[in-house]
């Protein structure tokens, strides 16, 4: 696994946790690179968005996001990397499938975090 963290978000940990959870699920990924660039996408008007090159992934992710949409918009670029590792580049497929997959790791790692914190 090689994952790294850039830009104005603080909390990597989350970020590690969440990353954490997804290679769990997509054992392939750690032949990848994975940056996530935190970083203000408001010009953009987008969460975030994911680019390739080569072996290496770069996530761009709104670095004034609240946890919850923070966690969700990871997911759905992390889904991305795997799309394109997969071949598959139609965008409404792509989008249809990234949608339903963030929130379904989303609800799964909400679960998985209170379970480690209830006695």
């Amino acid at each position: 696994m090689a994952i790294c963290f850039s830009g104005a978000y603080t909390d990597s940990n989350l970020a590690r946790k969440v990353y954490e959870l997804f290679e769990s699920k997509y054992s392939f990924l750690s032949e990848y690179v994975v940056e996530v660039y935190h970083c203000d996408l408001s010009d953009d008007n987008v969460k975030g968005y994911q680019e390739k090159n080569g072996d290496e992934f770069l996530l761009h992710i709104e670095a004034t996001l609240d946890e919850d949409e923070y966690i969700k918009t990871l997911f759905h670029e992390l889904v991305h990397c795997v799309q394109d590792i997969r071949g598959i580049t139609n965008n409404n497929d792509r989008e249809d499938e990234a949608y339903i997959l963030e929130d379904q790791y989303y609800e799964e790692f909400i679960e998985t975090e209170a379970s480690k914190v209830s006695p």
